[in-house]
């Protein structure tokens, strides 16, 4: 077993794992690291030998590991990385993992959006911490699920109580996040229009925790006969200005030119369905940005938020929409785990072994996204606040090919010749290297480290 910041990595995220056996907690560091040295595909790519992929899999398929004895020490790292961070902002939203071509695989379910959908397999509800400038930071809650075959997703959807719906995962990964996070931070959680329902701004909060949620219903409102979307659009705009924005269509930020308009509304109840008939309205503020003359072929920008942060000016609103954009980033978290770490080809046969690995796969997926956005965020860090000695050192070398400095280069440089390991042509026009690219570099890096080991001796035979 060679030594390595992969090992120190994977020690790092599960060092308060507790699976009742430190034999097991043992094995769960040295999985993760394998995962990590060369994540995506099958268990067989993956492991060096024949005994650790039967090591691996008598893991995966243990009763005895609860999937989230593996996410607490996920979550106990992240708080770590919360440093000095003064605001943490967490999204959360929902993927699914397709697994309808592995119908052997036992505890799955419909995840079509219609009732005669042939569509199997499983969800996934993730919320990550992320600083005020974009950097991910951890995974804080995930929960997974399968639905019923019998009843579906629409199956009297608005007759049944809110603790029943799949909806109210939002309220429990709210509740879970804020449970999390310091009660000295401010906490804004962030969350896309499935969770714009009326129950989940009703929800109560501790002190500086906030919600900022993208609205899909077009509210009544109290003492006013316009409804939500209508009273926004007559207000006066507020400002007009330009910021980088992504959508859910490509990887590249485009800038927009945006007209910003707020102000105060009173949101009343729904009155269809289950509702607790003791909800009263709630005064919340209201956020639109409209993009103006957007670029052929792109769809315009129609952001209309519901806050409870206060909204006093329009500096205010402003950086409000822009913590809203960086929502993005647990959309490129999901990409990752799917994409990446290719969870939808494990051939486990098994809703349990696959929340195991998908445990795991959500430590490698976030390595990977706090590589790509650190670089972007801090680029004149030292790159050892990313990189071990050796790891920086054999890029270099690989690059340059003469000894490395003595000081370590700045993480900007250190991540493009990562990239650059990967395949990236770094030509003009190219952007910033995506995770794509970097995640092949990483693979790499790990391959000429493990030769490079090799050739100095270090190499320990048990």
């Amino acid at each position: 077993m060679m030594s390595s910041s992969v090992e120190q990595w994977a020690e790092n995220e599960l060092a308060s794992v507790n699976l009742g056996d430190k034999r097991r907690d043992k094995r769960a560091r040295s999985i993760l690291a394998t995962f990590a040295r060369r994540p995506g595909g099958s268990v067989t790519g993956m492991a060096e030998d024949h005994a650790e992929v039967s090591a691996i899999y008598r893991f995966l398929r243990n009763d005895a590991v609860q999937p989230e004895a593996l996410r607490a020490p996920l979550r106990d790292a992240a708080l770590e990385r919360l440093g000095d961070e003064k605001t943490v902002l967490v999204p959360q939203d929902t993927t699914c993992l397709n697994y309808t071509t592995h119908r052997a695989t036992t505890g799955m379910g419909p995840i079509g959006a219609g009732d005669g959908s042939k569509g199997y397999g499983m969800f996934v509800h993730s919320a990550i911490a992320i600083s005020e400038s974009g950097v991910p930071l951890g995974l804080l809650h995930q929960q997974s699920w399968s639905r019923s075959k019998q009843i579906g997703r629409k199956h009297d959807r608005k007759r049944r109580p809110l603790e029943t719906k799949e909806s109210f995962r939002w309220i429990q990964t709210a509740r879970a996040v804020e449970a999390a996070v310091p009660a000295d931070r401010r906490l804004i959680q962030l969350a896309d229009r499935e969770a714009d329902f009326f129950e989940m701004f009703a929800e109560p909060r501790r002190d500086d925790s906030f919600l900022l949620v993208r609205v899909y219903q077009n509210r009544r409102l109290e003492d006013d006969e316009r409804l939500l979307w209508d009273k926004v659009a007559q207000l006066q705009p507020a400002s007009t200005y330009e910021m980088l924005v992504h959508t859910s269509h490509t990887t590249t930020a485009r800038k927009a030119r945006l007209e910003l308009r707020f102000g105060l509304v009173t949101i009343q109840p729904s009155c269809d369905g289950v509702h607790d008939k003791g909800l009263e309205p709630i005064t919340l503020t209201a956020i639109e940005v409209r993009e103006i003359d957007a670029p052929k072929g792109a769809d315009a920008i129609c952001w209309r938020l519901l806050t409870d942060l206060s909204v006093d000016s329009v500096m205010a609103a402003k950086l409000y929409v822009k913590y809203y954009e960086l929502r993005w980033l647990i959309e490129r978290y999901h990409y990752v785990l799917k994409s990446g770490c290719e969870i939808e080809d494990s051939q486990l046969r098994s809703f349990e072994a696959i929340e195991r690995l998908l445990a795991l796969f959500s430590a490698v997926a976030m390595r990977l996204l706090w590589l790509t956005y650190s670089a972007r965020k801090r680029p004149d860090a030292p790159c050892t606040v990313v990189f071990s000695d050796i790891e920086w050192k054999v890029l270099y070398r690989y690059h340059h090919e003469q000894p490395p400095p003595d000081e370590p280069p700045r993480l900007k440089d250190a991540v493009l010749w990562l990239a650059q390991t990967g395949g990236f042509l770094a030509r003009k026009g190219d952007g910033e290297p995506g995770v794509k690219v970097l995640w092949r570099g990483l693979m790499r890096l790990q391959d000429i480290v493990v030769g490079v080991l090799l050739m100095a001796g270090d190499v320990y035979k048990g």
